[in-house]
């Protein structure tokens, strides 16, 4: 049996409701202030979550951050969706593996609709992708921002970092001179641009040797290799390397907000798709599939 809070609320209106559900109500009840998020590093900030708490006083409200896009699914995948309430990925996730897998469920149009026009001209539309292939909307966008590659630019110009791109890592003289950040398969569509492929089409046959050749060349050529953003962040301050692969806004953020300035994400001004070669991520927000929601 499922119930969402409207349907709760309508259907145990009194207490004699309540107590006619039995040991279902009394679970359920227990939940009706009660919201877990699942979510990237940001939304479990006091600046996000006090607005919330101090709207629904009494709330409990726990944010958990998590390390990946696919960590985060495998705990609902292991069972969790019995803890989450929300989850904000990256959303090719949510249309890919959550909600085929039954990890999310359909948010009501008629209630979230009316906030896609107070977003940006982008997202108005409203944005597509919150949208599964079979209509229904799976999620919110929320935060976005570019995710290319980070220069310190001190030793490499914005602009000549703009105007190389993606070949800026080909060059021979980078080598060992820039850092890989191992996020997961994060770098899948950097480095499919990087070989001037177009990373939203299948990379079969000699397309997937250019791929696998790239991929050899920029593994091979650099000096470090971590998924720690600080540690990125502090070998490019010490100079150790000069750039590394992949980044963005969400990676050179907290350097720059220490007053390290020179830390700067870069998007190309070229590429392969359409002439185009930057890289956004846009986050979404969706409804865990939960058997016993809040």
């Amino acid at each position: 049996m499922k119930l969402d809070r409207r349907q709760f609320t309508l259907g145990v209106a009194s207490a004699a409701g309540l107590v006619g559900l039995g040991p279902l109500g009394r679970a359920f009840a227990a939940r009706d202030n009660e919201m877990n998020i699942l979510c990237w590093e940001g939304y479990n900030s006091d600046e996000v979550l006090s607005p919330f708490r101090r709207a629904n006083a009494g709330a409990s409200v726990r944010a958990e951050s998590g390390t990946s896009d696919p960590d985060m699914i495998n705990k609902l995948r292991a069972g969790e969706v019995n803890v989450w309430d929300l989850i904000n990925l990256n959303q090719p996730w949510a249309r890919d593996q959550l909600y085929p897998e039954s990890l999310i469920k359909p948010l009501s149009k008629d209630r979230f609709m009316p906030y896609f026009e107070k977003m940006l001209p982008e997202f108005a539309a409203p944005y597509p992708l919150a949208f599964a292939d079979d209509g229904n909307l799976i999620g919110m966008p929320q935060r976005f921002g570019p995710f290319s590659f980070v220069v310190n630019t001190d030793k490499i110009s914005r602009e000549t970092a703009e105007d190389q791109g993606w070949n800026l890592f080909l060059d021979p003289a980078m080598k060992d001179r820039y850092g890989v950040l191992t996020y997961d398969n994060w770098n899948v569509i950097h480095m499919c641009l990087t070989a001037g492929l177009n990373p939203f089409e299948e990379v079969t046959g000699g397309n997937a040797e250019k791929f696998k050749a790239t991929a050899e060349q920029i593994f091979g050529g650099s000096k470090l290799l971590s998924d720690d953003l600080v540690a990125m962040n502090t070998a490019l301050i010490n100079g150790e390397i000069d750039a590394y692969f992949t980044g963005g806004t969400y990676t050179a953020s907290p350097a720059r907000f220490d007053g390290a300035t020179n830390i700067r994400g870069i998007t190309p001004r070229s590429g392969p798709v359409d002439g185009k070669g930057g890289v956004v991520w846009i986050e979404l927000t969706s409804a865990v599939n939960n058997p016993n929601p809040s």
